[in-house]
């Protein structure tokens, strides 16, 4: 990676991830599996293991539909996600090649053509000015002071922005309740993932007490009872690592109660690398919201095996002229 990715719970300066190709006659299809530590479960083992066992499942004397495979797929990998999602990339892109489209326009003849960028807070980076509507801002790294500090110079650049803060749950409720109160003067989006080990009545007391935005993000992979959050009105917002959930059948029953509910859906990234990036923000494409997203992979790297359709410092991608990932 470009820099050491800090959060108040760990910090990543190298990152695995596993290329797929999955030849036809006619096309071949890329993936990406790109688990990330502290939000999958599964091992490389396992990874390894189940990919073994969806090659042995296919008979080479079978024409297979999308279909078909996208249900191989189901049956070997469905609890290994980042292995799922991987293979179904690589599934949809081969299907979106011999279709001469786009894999966005494949999913939806009505998907945007133009998705646009959050930006990334980083120490390291030494940026002042900020051409984004949002910025990402990791709570739980230094000290709440400090974090003011550097909040009041951003926002002193930047008139407009707005932070998204994301603790990755550091404070115990009633440490985070002072932080707001610290933070409320900022213009604040929404908090991601504020507290320890959420549960009904800690969200319940913030939403009777202060009713601030919360975004769930771990809560979506960890067994936590989210749904029971939302019908009581008590989330804002989904931070979907699409790569983390799983298959795109999962993203996509995932949107679904994101839609019935009225949730803002906005994608994170998991560190993957250009492949999973680009099916990452396909899948944001379909979403038909105007969010920034937390997609730009240049936050996170300089050197790439297939390198990014945009460039760095863009703050949007254009789809419109692609054919598959477009890699």
């Amino acid at each position: 990676m470009n820099q050491r990715f800090c959060n108040a719970k760990t910090q990543y300066s190298t990152k695995e991830n596993i290329l797929i190709e999955i030849i036809t006659d006619s096309v071949s299809g890329y993936g990406e599996i790109s688990p990330l530590e502290k939000f999958s479960s599964e091992t490389t083992q396992e990874i390894q293991w189940g990919l073994q066992a969806f090659i042995q499942s296919i008979d080479y004397s079978i024409d297979y539909s999308l279909k078909d495979l996208l249900a191989l797929a189901e049956i070997h990998c469905d609890q290994i996600p980042s292995l799922h999602f991987g293979i179904d990339t690589a599934l949809y892109d081969i299907e979106s090649k011999k279709n001469k489209v786009s894999l966005s326009k494949l999913l939806s003849s009505t998907s945007y053509d133009n998705i646009k960028f959050s930006s990334l807070y980083s120490s390291q980076s030494k940026k002042i000015e900020y051409h984004t509507e949002t910025i990402k801002y990791k709570l739980g790294v230094q000290s709440i002071n400090e974090d003011i500090q550097t909040l009041e110079f951003i926002a002193n650049n930047n008139e407009s922005i707005k932070f998204r803060f994301d603790a990755n749950r550091h404070y115990t409720l009633e440490e985070f309740l002072e932080v707001y109160k610290k933070l409320k003067i900022f213009n604040i989006d929404y908090f991601e993932e504020p507290i320890q080990n959420p549960d009904l009545e800690k969200l319940k007391k913030i939403k009777n007490e202060f009713d601030f935005k919360i975004a769930i993000d771990e809560s979506l992979y960890d067994g936590s009872n989210y749904n029971l959050w939302i019908n009581e009105g008590l989330i804002h917002s989904m931070i979907i690592k699409p790569s983390i959930l799983g298959s795109y059948k999962k993203n996509f029953n995932l949107y679904q109660v994101a839609q019935k509910n009225n949730l803002r859906v906005i994608f994170s990234s998991s560190l993957e690398s250009s492949i999973g990036n680009m099916a990452t923000i396909h899948l944001a494409a379909i979403l038909e919201n105007n969010e920034e997203h937390g997609l730009d992979i240049y936050n996170f790297y300089d050197t790439f095996i297939n390198q990014p359709i945009y460039k760095q410092d863009a703050f949007c991608v254009n789809l419109e002229s692609l054919i598959g990932l477009g890699i």
